[in-house]
């Protein structure tokens, strides 16, 4: 939601920047598929900096910014190391307000013991609006691995790192405890959050529905080969409790909503950060880092944009998705 009410919407279909009014009237289109200026070849996520500049994350590590009249104004991308490098391609993970560029570089595990299970890190760095290096934030634990015959594998319904910016805090975690890191934007570590927590056990009977329920959607085979297939599912490695949370957000008042983790997410494309498929939970902090209280929202309602008085995200209903806004801390407020 832009400041003078027009909603701006990334389509992933087509590519575009789309505009729309408080209302929902169409305004206009920017972007779309191809490769000049202002033209897009992906769009990874979007967010808004100060003034309403919105980013577009347009491929691994490229950034693609648009005026919130929907104008381009530039391309710019990260500096990509080169082959003899250590060092692997950074993947921009989220841009704070002011325009700070967050990377990570993916784990690359070695082989262990047979069984082995251990946590495995990213290195996470941050740029300037020049794509110049200011902090190097060092390892930050992203993904739960175990050794399997193949090699290393990760545990459905496992932990994953969690990133979310604000305007000038980036906020990371790793699911295995409940513990949210708080950096400033050049990199220096503000304060940690942490909550009591009760991991939260994935039982036999959550598993096979869960397979059962994965299978239909994934598993093409038919008839006996369908049976193996489903049973390959049915072995692979899980997790035995669910993480302590699945998603940030970090609201325009600088709250930090933490969203609950529910292994029915997973269902539709493995990850308990997709859109909920169960009615989802957020645990709110203010800028301090105390809990203020938690938010239940709708099922299929995905939040992308949250403000002091509003909720703005998606929701899928009968295979079909819409743009929904809905006024906050009003009990039994309605879509509008």
């Amino acid at each position: 939601v832009l400041a003078d009410g027009r909603i701006a919407v990334a389509d992933g279909g087509t590519l575009q920047l789309r505009f729309f009014s408080a209302a929902g009237a169409f305004l206009s289109a920017s972007g779309g598929r191809g490769t000049a200026p202002g033209q897009l070849r992906e769009m990874n996520a979007m967010s808004r900096l100060v003034g309403d500049t919105i980013a577009i994350v347009s491929s691994f590590s490229t950034l693609t910014l648009f005026a919130s009249s929907g104008q381009f104004v530039r391309t710019t991308s990260l500096p990509v190391p080169d082959n003899n490098s250590p060092v692997g391609r950074p993947l921009l993970i989220t841009v704070l307000g002011n325009g700070t560029r967050v990377s990570m570089t993916f784990p690359r595990p070695s082989p262990h013991a047979p069984g082995a299970q251990w946590a495995d890190s990213s290195t996470v760095r941050l740029y300037d609006e020049q794509n110049t290096m200011i902090r190097d934030l060092g390892p930050q634990p992203y993904v739960e691995l175990v050794q399997a015959t193949s090699g290393p594998d990760q545990p459905w319904l496992s932990a994953i790192g969690v990133f979310a910016g604000g305007d000038q805090q980036l906020y990371t975690g790793f699911g295995s405890r409940y513990s949210i890191q708080v950096f400033a934007a050049n990199g220096t570590k503000q304060s940690i959050i942490r909550r009591a927590w009760q991991p939260v056990p994935i039982t036999p009977a959550d598993w096979e529905t869960w397979v059962i329920e994965w299978s239909k959607l994934w598993v093409k085979e038919t008839g006996a080969e369908r049976e193996k297939e489903i049973q390959k599912v049915r072995a692979s490695p899980y997790a035995e409790t669910l993480p302590a949370f699945a998603q940030f957000l970090v609201d325009r008042t600088g709250r930090l909503w933490v969203r609950e983790a529910h292994w029915q997410d997973a269902i539709a494309a493995g990850s308990l950060y997709d859109p909920p498929a169960v009615e989802s939970r957020w645990s709110v902090f203010d800028t301090r880092g105390r809990w203020l209280g938690d938010v239940k929202m709708p099922t299929g309602f995905q939040p992308y944009d949250i403000g002091a008085d509003y909720v703005a995200g998606k929701a899928r209903t009968n295979d079909v998705n819409q743009v929904v806004v809905y006024s906050l801390g009003v009990r039994g407020s309605q879509p509008r």
